[in-house]
């Protein structure tokens, strides 16, 4: 049976629809807006007059930091992803019934949409399984497109600390830099609440201000604990 070669995406349509989301890009952009208000109000209560630059260096390296081990770890997460659907996809290669081809797509479709395929829909898709290369060899390498990924997070984790401190360091009064530095990342959630509503095909305005709220609550809650 002859091999149907796969589709290849490009390098960015692989790391901003394949390999992240974005629900996976504004949830990391949320950790950076609530770390970053949770280590400058921390720092500014508990030493009573920290200087801008311990503040700005704290958040940004934090975040930073915080970047890199989110990229780490997606390179773990798609390593161990990557084998495991090689394996469940050669295991699907090798089963016997329609019954077991059905069971075994739950992997890789909504339950839901498995359960309204026809059989002839099932055959045509166990036939152009067959016919590709899916499953067949090694496990294949992510190539650029994964470390790029990766460095995508790292930019998002630490970039949006920019706003962030920016007050910090340009306006005079230290008190009023901190509330506009606060009043910065509640807009900022605001608008990271509105892209995921839009995204979800929710409705925009309950989903960004439900989405602020819980972001305030989830920083008053680190800030209470000590960071």
């Amino acid at each position: 049976m002859q091999r149907i070669p796969e589709p290849q995406p490009s390098v960015w349509q692989r790391v901003l629809q394949d390999i992240t989301t974005p629900f996976d890009r504004i949830s990391e952009m949320t950790y950076g807006v609530i770390m970053t208000l949770t280590i400058i109000s921390v720092i500014s209560a508990a030493s009573g007059g920290a200087s801008r630059q311990d503040l700005i260096v704290a958040a940004l390296g934090c975040n930073v930091a915080w970047g890199v081990v989110d990229a780490l770890m997606l390179l773990v997460r798609l390593r161990v992803e990557q084998v495991h659907q090689h394996g469940r996809l050669r295991a699907l290669r090798g089963v016997s019934s329609d019954t077991d081809f059905r069971d075994g797509l739950d992997e890789f479709l909504p339950p839901r949409l498995v359960a309204v395929l026809h059989p002839d829909e099932l055959w045509n898709l166990r036939q152009r399984l067959m016919a590709s290369e899916l499953g067949t060899g090694q496990p294949r390498g992510g190539g650029a497109a994964v470390w790029l990924a990766a460095l995508l997070i790292v930019l998002l984790v630490s970039g949006i600390t920019l706003p962030l401190i920016l007050p910090l360091w340009l306006v005079p009064d230290e008190l009023m830099a901190l509330r506009i530095a606060q009043g910065i990342g509640v807009v900022m959630l605001f608008g990271l609440g509105w892209l995921l509503s839009r995204w979800s095909g929710d409705s925009p305005w309950p989903g960004a201000l439900g989405f602020t709220a819980l972001g305030v609550v989830m920083t008053g809650l680190c800030i209470a604990l000590g960071g």
